[in-house]
């Protein structure tokens, strides 16, 4: 199927469901609300013609420095191993109380990424069986691959180094 057909089949399958399509390079993508997510993701699964039986990634994204809403965006890469066709889901998610549910249940292997969306981004993944943090220490305050989470908390001056660099610059390069 191409990803036309697969939009196509999608679109007509749950025409309430999708909130916009996108065919970049040909490859399908389908933009659904996080209500919907679930339903989307059981149709993908279980319509024989499309078979999305491996969940191959799940990532988030922060649109922060970009002028578009919502802020936040989980997606999800699915792949149809009998049909060698894939498709990905991108979710919308609110700034203010970040979530989306779970597709652990369709998917086994959505249980560690979506704890790592937790992690990472924070969001709130309803359903999870364990919601906790996967990478970060337990203690850990903020979600580090979000654009405004702080890089560093102490000023950095390279001052000290200025006579360092000027020696590399002076010195030859190593031979073999």
């Amino acid at each position: 199927m191409t990803g036309e057909e697969i939009i196509e089949k999608v679109k007509a399958g749950l025409p309430d469901a999708i909130q916009d399509t996108a065919l970049p390079q040909g490859d399908a993508v389908i933009f659904v609300a996080p209500d919907c997510l679930q339903k989307v993701a059981a149709f993908l699964k279980d319509d024989p013609s499309l078979n999305f039986d491996y969940l191959s990634d799940v990532t988030g994204v922060d649109y922060l420095l970009e002028e578009r809403e919502p802020r936040f965006e989980a997606v999800y890469l699915l792949y149809s191993i009998d049909h060698s066709h894939s498709i990905r889901i991108r979710v919308g998610i609110e700034e203010e109380n970040p979530s989306v549910p779970t597709v652990s249940e369709l998917w086994k292997g959505a249980l560690y990424p979506e704890q790592e969306l937790f992690d990472m981004f924070g969001f709130h993944i309803e359903g999870h069986p364990k919601m906790e943090r996967l990478i970060m220490p337990k203690d850990w305050v903020g979600h580090p691959l979000r654009k405004d989470y702080p890089l560093t908390t102490e000023a950095v001056t390279f001052s000290y180094n200025r006579d360092f660099k000027s020696e590399l610059v002076k010195s030859k390069p190593p031979t073999r």
